[in-house]
């Protein structure tokens, strides 16, 4: 029974009282104890009444009490959890306006709650991603309307009261009424900035790993095409030196002076083709080792290289008729002499290898707005332009060399010299009608090409 029902009840006992003394008044004295029992009666009558409804009001108030402590324990239980909650929680409008934050929510913002409840979240997110930011809470508040919207995640940068942005995941989730209609949203926002960092560093662990491996392959590949090479073109000269040896050994004092002077001579081509190849194999593990160094001194360009012409005439014996020209405003540059002497030894000799005997193998030397351009041209076999991209490579061959000697470390070996000196190297070529090979040096390696 409710407080309604005893009113209801007391309100009829004091009609039924009313009515038994209007009663007792109108009837004579001998009625009077029979009157005053019926009110006696009533009386017990209402009392026990009045007591069920007292117990029906106490049970109610005993079941009222226990729903009370029932919620403000639920109500405790939900603030501790909301509070203990290692991410930050908010709860905002359907337009992102904060209305409760948990202390780690505060924490990331490093704002207190008071400052922070009645503020719109998207002042906390970075100027360049906030109209991102406000169409995708736009798009999410019109699609949380429908009833098959689930939680959505995603990553923003955000920028906390006086401190460095942050990188934050969340996620969001829909708060309904009983109707099912948007009330609001909840959101777990966790800083993320340390995983990323973490994940770069990770990623560029791997990369760093994956160059390292394909270095590695690399490096052995080139020593492997290095050991065939070499056993191969050091076979040859030591072959030639061992076979005219033997034979100035048993017969040179049967031989004429000229014909042992060809065996001599077939000797010093065959050291001079093993210097170089050593030379070569240096000069590439100094450049894979790192210890391949540019050290310029001054050079009388013009000197250096008629003296450098007249050493590799007299390595090809005539065979090639070469012409030198120059025309230098300014003799002197301050270059390499060890790096230019490789460039130029390398370029000619590939014209004298690659040119038919007898032929025209011109070189030139100019100089021209602070910078150096040596010049060598042939009539020979020129170079395939398929080849041409990858001549520069480390013991690359081009296609149409055939038989002709060589390790294929040459023009590498140009191409490192010229770069270490800050300059460029052209290359014209046809087939069979021969090859131009531009290389052109500042006189100080600040100067850009």
């Amino acid at each position: 029974m409710n407080l309604d029902d005893l009113a209801l009840q007391i309100q009829l006992m004091r009609k039924r009282v009313a009515l038994l003394q209007r009663q007792s008044e109108q009837q004579k004295a001998q009625e009077d104890i029979e009157v005053i029992t019926d009110v006696f009666k009533e009386l017990y009558l209402a009392l026990e009444e009045m007591q069920i409804v007292n117990e029906d009001l106490q049970q109610q108030n005993e079941e009222l009490f226990n729903a009370q402590q029932s919620l403000i324990a639920q109500g405790q239980r939900y603030q501790e959890l909301f509070e203990e909650v290692p991410d930050a929680y908010l709860v905002t409008d359907p337009r992102g306006v904060i209305q409760e934050a948990n202390s780690a929510a505060q924490n990331m913002l490093n704002i207190s709650k008071n400052f922070l409840l009645g503020k719109a979240l998207g002042i906390f997110v970075l100027e360049k991603e906030l109209i991102a930011f406000h169409l995708k809470l736009t798009h999410l508040s019109d699609r949380a309307e429908t009833p098959d919207w689930k939680m959505q995640e995603w990553e923003v940068n955000l920028r906390p009261r006086n401190k460095t942005p942050i990188i934050a995941a969340m996620k969001v989730a829909a708060i309904r009424n009983q109707q099912g209609n948007l009330v609001g949203l909840r959101w777990l926002v966790r800083d993320i900035s340390e995983s990323k960092r973490l994940q770069a560093k990770l990623q560029w662990a791997e990369e760093a790993m994956r160059q390292a491996l394909a270095k590695e392959r690399e490096f052995s590949e080139l020593k492997s095409r290095l050991l065939t090479t070499a056993s191969h073109e050091f076979r040859n000269p030591l072959t030639t030196i061992h076979s005219s040896a033997e034979l100035l050994e048993h017969y040179r004092h049967l031989w004429s002076d000229e014909r042992q002077q060809i065996h001599l001579r077939r000797i010093q081509t065959s050291v001079m083709h093993i210097t170089q190849l050593l030379n070569d194999l240096l000069v590439l593990n100094q450049d894979e080792t790192g210890k391949l160094e540019f050290n310029p001194t001054p050079l009388n360009l013009v000197e250096f290289c008629r003296d450098l012409l007249e050493e590799l005439e007299q390595s090809d014996r005539s065979q090639h008729a070469i012409v030198f020209s120059s025309e230098c405003q300014c003799p002197s540059a301050n270059l390499d002499a060890k790096l230019l002497r490789q460039i130029l030894t390398n370029l000619f000799s590939n014209c004298l290898k690659y040119s038919p005997i007898g032929s025209t193998v011109k070189f030139s030397v100019t100089t021209a707005n602070e910078r150096a351009i040596f010049q060598t041209q042939d009539s020979g076999i020129g170079i395939p332009p398929a080849d041409i991209e990858h001549i520069f490579e480390p013991f690359h061959r081009a296609s149409n060399t055939g038989n002709i000697p060589g390790m294929g470390l040459g023009m590498s070996i140009v191409k490192q010299g010229v770069d270490l000196h800050g300059g460029e190297i052209i290359v014209e070529s046809a087939i069979d009608a021969g090859t131009t090979f531009t290389v052109i040096l500042p006189f100080s390696r600040d100067l850009h090409i």
